[in-house]
């Protein structure tokens, strides 16, 4: 009797057992206007996907059904395999929340954690879901890209359309960061070093809208990516641009509808 006490008091205090997570709770799909959407991600071969097809649905008690369903106990490793779906919750023809699905591995990915998912959560709605219209487009101006993009929220039967990085910014380039020994190593201390690096141009070039983000190191050195316009790439001298120069964003756009 004893080790049965104790067994339970081990899984309430380490919320393994009992812990719920309804990973669409924040959804107040009864208000209208969501739609969820999936999409083929790259992976193994799959029955259930080549049944589904890409799908989406924005019928209000579908939508409820999967916040009922999708509901995860059961924690499940990180597998070094790829997803069958990605999942889009969107409004306003924008996603707002999205998760990665392995099929044959049974897991979902969410900011929430992983989680063991029993296909027949999502075999369950074959029969409920519709099939989405995919545009892909491509621009030879960024102007050009951005008010085709801009336009698309003003149509009927909008249901995504991505966000690249060009709605904000022109290009991209890379520079080296040779920090001091305060800092440790840039593994630990990467934020920081990004935090300060971002006041050093924020000072340095007022006017110039930017966003930083690292992508490796060494002993001494940060190696960061920046996102910005061409005006602050051509007149950066803060650090050496070595091993990424300035490049333009090719003008790709994909969009999902519910009608051709």
């Amino acid at each position: 009797m004893r080790t049965i006490i104790f067994f339970q008091i081990f899984l309430f205090s380490t919320g393994i057992a009992f812990a719920k997570t309804q990973i669409l709770k924040d959804y107040d799909f009864n208000k209208g206007g969501y739609y969820l959407l999936g999409v083929f991600s790259g992976s193994d071969h799959s029955g259930l996907r080549d049944t589904l097809g890409e799908f989406y649905t924005d019928d209000i008690s579908v939508l409820n059904q999967f916040k009922k369903e999708w509901t995860f106990t059961k924690p499940s490793p990180f597998y070094a395999c790829g997803y069958h779906y990605t999942i889009y919750i969107c409004k306003n023809g924008l996603v707002v929340e999205s998760f990665e699905i392995n099929l044959n591995c049974n897991m979902i990915s969410t900011n929430k954690g992983f989680f063991y998912f029993d296909a027949q959560k999502l075999r369950m709605f074959v029969g409920k879901l519709k099939k989405p219209f995919m545009k892909k487009e491509t621009f030879l101006s960024i102007t050009m890209a951005r008010n085709k993009r801009a336009d698309f929220f003003k149509k009927d039967g909008l249901i995504m359309v991505e966000t690249p990085d060009w709605v904000k910014y022109e290009g991209e380039f890379g520079f080296i960061y040779k920090y001091p020994k305060k800092f440790g190593n840039w593994v630990d201390n990467e934020q920081k070093m990004l935090d300060q690096l971002t006041k050093e141009i924020k000072i340095a070039y007022p006017n110039e809208a930017f966003v930083l983000r690292g992508v490796g190191g060494s002993n001494d050195e940060l190696f960061v990516n920046i996102k910005c316009n061409k005006t602050l790439a051509y007149k950066f001298k803060l650090y050496p641009i070595s091993w990424n120069k300035w490049s333009r964003y090719s003008l790709y756009l994909t969009s999902y509808w519910t009608k051709k």
